[in-house]
C-alpha cells in the first residue's frame, strides 16, 4: 500500500516547482574552482586576504561579483530583463522571474556560482513554468487522468499529490538536460562554468563509486531516479535495474534536443512514469502478478519476501539486500554484548562500510537538494543587501593603482607599492541613501536647506547662469564652415572667370574648403578632499557646473565631472574617484537636482585617481578633441594599509599619469585655487604643482574668476 503524502508537506514542495530545479550533465571539470574566472578577473578580484575583517561585508566586491553574474546571465539568455539578487530573508531560491544567488564570495564558489545563475537564467528563459504549473496541478486533469491509470493498471489508489511529485522529479531532470544541450550548443565559451556547478553539485566519486559497485540495484523509485539523475555520468550501468535501458532509449539524452517545449518534456516524464511503475507493479517494489511475480517469489524462496516498505521520501526501509541489519549470516539476531566477539579488521570494515554509506547518502542528498531547488545559499540583511543594490547601480568597482613608475625607455625610474581605487560612477538615490560615501554624499535637500539658513552662495545655480552665457558663444562650435578660394591653379572652373582666359590667365578654378565640425569632450576632475571644503569648494563647481551646461547647449560637447578623495575608515580606506556627471548618458537635471549631495572630504590621492580612469580617458578621446581640467588647493597626500602616497613619489606618479594624457593627445589645463596666496606653504605647493602639470598650470583665487572664465574662453569658443 502506498504511503499517502501529507497535503502540507507537498504543498512547500509543490510550490517549489515555480522556480528551476537543475541537474548536471554530469560532465568532468579538470579546471581549477575558478580557473574559467581567473582569464578576465582582477588579479586581487578574489583576493583572500587575511588581515581584513571578514565579519564586514565588502559592497564593491559582491556588487562587482553580482554585476558580472548578470552580465553573464543576460548574455546567455538574450534577455536584459532578468534581475540577478543576493539572498536575504525568503528569496533564498529562484522564483522562475530572477535569478538568486549566494553571498559567499571565494574562490571555490565563483565558478560553480556563475554556473547556477546561468543555469537558472536559462530555464527563467525558456521554461513555461505557468504551463508545468498547470499540467502538475492536483486534481488537473493530467494527475486525475494518471490517477485514473494507476488505478486500472495496479488496483490500488495512489494521491494525486504523490504522483505530481514523482512526475516532477522526472521533468526537472529531463529538463535540465533539455536547457544544458540548449547552452552547450548556444554558448560553448560557457561550458566551464557548468562543468565547475556540476563538479560540485553532482560528480561526487561516492556518486562514481556506487555506480560501478551496483550499491543502487533494487527495484525501487528510489533507485530508479538514482540512476536517471545520473545517466549523463560516464559510469552509468544501464543493466542495473530492469526497465532502466527502455528508459535511456525513451530520454535519448544524445538526441534531446529534439524536445523543443517544456509541454513536450512533462509528456516523456509521464511516459517515463508509466514505465517505472509498470515494472514496480504499482507502488510496490516489484511485478505483483503474472509470470514474473512468480518468478520472482520462487528466487527469494517464499511471497513477500522481495517487497519493501517505501517510506515518504521514497527511500527502502529495509537494507539494499532485503535482509533485516540486524541479523548475523546466520539470521540468528546478533547481541553485541553476548554475540561472538569481532576481531579489529571486522570492526575497521564496518567502520569503513559506515563512513561509505554516510557519504553516498550525503551525496544522494546533495542531488536530491539539487533537484528541489533546495540549495543552501548564504543570506545578507536588508540593509546589506540594499548598500550592495547601491553600489552595483553606480557601478562601483575596485581598480588597481600605484606600483612602479618607468621612465622613457620603460625601466623602472621609482619604486612603488600598489593599492586600489574605488571607482563610482553614477549619483542615486539608493547610493546617497545607503551612506556608502559617508562625507562624500550627502542629502542635496539638507545641503540646500543649509545653504539657505546659513546665507550660502548657491553655486549650482550661478554655475547654471554663467554656463547659459559660455554656452551661447560656445554655440559656434556647431556651425559647419565652407571656404572659396577663387583664382586657383586646379580645382573647379570657375564661370565668372573664363572671359579671362582670352587676357592670357589660366589661373580659373576655384576651390572649395569645407570644414565640418570636430567632436570634443572636456573631464573635468574636482579635488574632493577635505581642505577644499567651503569658498574653494564652492568656486570649483560653480565652474564645473557652467562648463557642463554650456556643453548641454553644444551637441558636439560632452562633458564628465568626478570628484576625487578617499572613502571609508582608515582599516579599510581607498582612493575614491567619483564621476558624478557624465553628458553622454546622464541629463543635465543630474545636475540641476543631484550634484548638490557632492561634498569634499578625505584625503588627496591626486594620480591614483587619474590612474584608476586612465583607460576610460584615454579611450573616450579617440576620434575628439579632448580637454582634461583640473582644480585642486595642494599636493597629493594619502595613506591606508598598503600604501602611503606622498612626498617625491606622489609627485612623480601624478606627472607621469599626465604624461600619458599628453601621448594621447589630450590638453590638460590645472588650476591651483588658494585664499592666502602668500604663504610659504603655497609658495612651495606652486613649485610642486608646476612639476606635476607643467606649463598648463595656472594659479587662481577663489574670489576671482575672471581669469579663469577668460582661459576657459579661449579654450573652448571656436576660432
Amino acid at each position: 500500500m502506498a504511503k499517502r503524502f501529507s497535503t502540507k508537506k507537498l504543498s512547500k514542495s509543490y510550490s517549489k516547482w515555480t522556480s528551476p530545479a537543475y541537474y548536471s550533465t554530469g560532465y568532468k571539470s579538470s579546471s581549477k574552482s575558478y580557473g574559467n574566472s581567473s582569464f578576465w578577473m582582477d588579479d586581487d578580484f578574489l583576493d583572500d586576504d587575511k588581515s581584513k575583517d571578514t565579519s564586514k561585508v565588502d559592497y564593491v566586491r559582491l556588487a562587482g561579483y553580482k554585476r558580472a553574474i548578470g552580465n553573464f546571465v543576460r548574455i546567455v539568455t538574450g534577455k536584459d530583463d532578468i534581475p540577478v539578487i543576493y539572498s536575504s530573508g525568503n528569496d533564498s531560491y529562484t522564483d522562475g522571474k530572477k535569478v538568486v544567488i549566494s553571498s559567499k564570495l571565494d574562490e571555490n564558489e565563483f565558478d560553480s556560482t556563475v554556473g547556477l545563475a546561468l543555469h537558472e537564467g536559462s530555464h527563467i528563459a525558456l521554461t513555461d513554468f505557468k504551463g508545468m504549473t498547470n499540467i502538475l496541478a492536483a486534481h488537473g486533469p493530467r494527475m486525475t487522468e494518471l490517477q485514473e491509470w494507476h488505478k486500472n493498471m495496479f488496483n490500488e489508489d495512489e494521491s494525486q499529490y504523490a504522483i505530481a511529485l514523482k512526475v516532477k522529479d522526472l521533468v526537472n531532470i529531463i529538463e535540465d538536460r533539455r536547457i544544458d544541450r540548449f547552452v552547450y550548443d548556444s554558448a560553448p565559451g560557457y561550458q566551464g562554468y557548468y562543468k565547475s556547478l556540476y563538479d560540485k553539485y553532482f560528480n561526487a566519486k561516492e556518486i562514481d563509486q556506487a555506480l560501478l559497485d551496483g550499491t543502487k540495484t533494487e527495484e525501487s523509485w528510489d533507485d530508479y531516479i538514482f540512476h536517471i539523475c545520473n545517466f549523463a555520468n560516464p559510469n552509468r550501468q544501464l543493466n542495473a535495474l530492469l526497465a532502466l535501458r527502455a528508459i535511456w532509449n525513451m530520454i535519448s539524452i544524445p538526441t534531446i534536443n529534439r524536445l523543443k517545449t517544456t509541454t513536450e518534456v512533462a509528456q516523456l516524464a509521464i511516459d517515463v512514469y508509466k514505465t517505472i511503475m509498470n515494472q514496480l507493479g504499482g507502488s510496490g517494489v516489484g511485478p505483483k502478478d503474472g509470470e514474473q511475480a512468480e518468478e520472482q517469489e520462487e528466487s527469494q524462496g517464499g511471497a513477500g519476501q522481495g517487497e519493501q516498505d517505501i517510506d515518504q521520501d521514497g527511500e527502502s526501509s529495509d537494507d539494499q539486500n532485503g535482509m533485516d541489519p540486524n541479523l548475523d549470516i546466520q539470521g540468528q539476531a546478533s547481541d553485541s554484548s553476548n554475540g561472538p566477539a569481532k576481531d579489529s579488521k571486522q570492526l575497521a570494515q564496518e567502520a569503513k562500510d559506515r563512513k561509505t554509506k554516510h557519504a553516498l547518502d550525503k551525496a544522494i542528498q546533495k542531488q536530491k537538494d539539487f533537484l528541489n531547488n533546495n540549495i543552501k545559499k548564504k543570506k545578507l540583511s536588508k540593509t546589506d543587501a540594499n548598500k550592495i543594490n547601491a553600489a552595483s547601480e553606480s557601478n562601483m568597482s575596485y581598480e588597481q593603482v600605484g606600483g612602479d613608475i618607468p621612465n622613457d625607455t620603460g625601466n623602472t625610474m621609482v619604486k612603488g607599492q600598489n593599492t586600489n581605487c574605488m571607482v563610482v560612477k553614477g549619483i542615486t538615490n539608493s547610493l546617497i541613501e545607503s551612506g556608502l560615501l559617508a562625507g562624500h554624499a550627502q542629502d542635496p535637500a539638507q545641503t540646500k536647506k543649509w545653504m539657505v539658513n546659513y546665507g550660502r552662495e548657491d553655486y549650482i545655480a550661478q554655475g547654471i547662469t554663467l554656463g547659459t552665457l559660455l554656452g551661447k558663444r560656445l554655440k559656434t562650435r556647431d556651425e559647419e564652415r565652407n571656404i572659396r578660394n577663387t583664382r586657383m591653379e586646379t580645382g573647379r572652373i570657375d564661370r565668372r572667370l573664363i572671359a579671362e582666359l582670352g587676357f592670357g590667365n589660366d589661373r580659373v578654378f576655384a576651390q572649395t574648403i569645407h570644414q565640418t565640425v570636430t567632436p570634443s569632450m572636456v573631464h573635468i576632475s574636482l579635488d574632493a578632499s577635505g581642505s577644499m571644503g567651503g569658498t574653494k569648494w564652492a568656486a570649483a563647481m560653480k565652474t564645473a557646473v557652467a562648463i557642463a551646461k554650456a556643453a548641454s547647449m553644444v551637441s558636439s560637447l560632452d562633458c564628465i565631472i568626478s570628484a576625487r578623495g578617499s572613502y571609508g575608515s582608515w582599516e579599510r580606506q581607498s582612493p575614491l574617484m567619483w564621476v558624478v556627471y557624465d553628458s553622454r548618458v546622464d541629463k543635465f537635471s543630474v545636475i540641476r537636482d543631484k550634484i548638490y549631495a557632492v561634498q569634499p572630504a578625505g584625503s588627496t590621492p591626486e594620480g591614483l585617481c587619474y590612474q584608476a580612469v586612465m583607460k576610460d580617458i584615454v579611450k573616450s578621446s579617440n576620434g575628439k578633441e579632448t580637454f582634461f581640467i583640473n582644480i585642486c588647493d595642494g599636493e597629493p597626500g594619502y595613506s591606508d594599509q598598503n600604501m602611503n602616497y606622498g612626498g617625491e613619489y606622489a609627485l612623480q606618479h601624478t606627472a607621469h599619469q599626465v604624461k600619458k594624457m599628453h601621448q594621447a593627445g589630450i590638453k590638460t589645463l590645472s588650476y591651483f585655487v588658494c585664499e592666502d596666496s602668500e604663504s610659504s606653504y603655497i609658495g612651495r605647493a606652486k613649485d610642486n604643482f608646476r612639476r606635476m602639470y607643467g606649463s598648463n598650470s595656472e594659479f587662481i583665487d577663489t574670489s576671482n574668476l575672471t581669469q579663469l572664465s577668460q582661459s576657459l574662453n579661449k579654450l573652448f569658443v571656436r576660432k
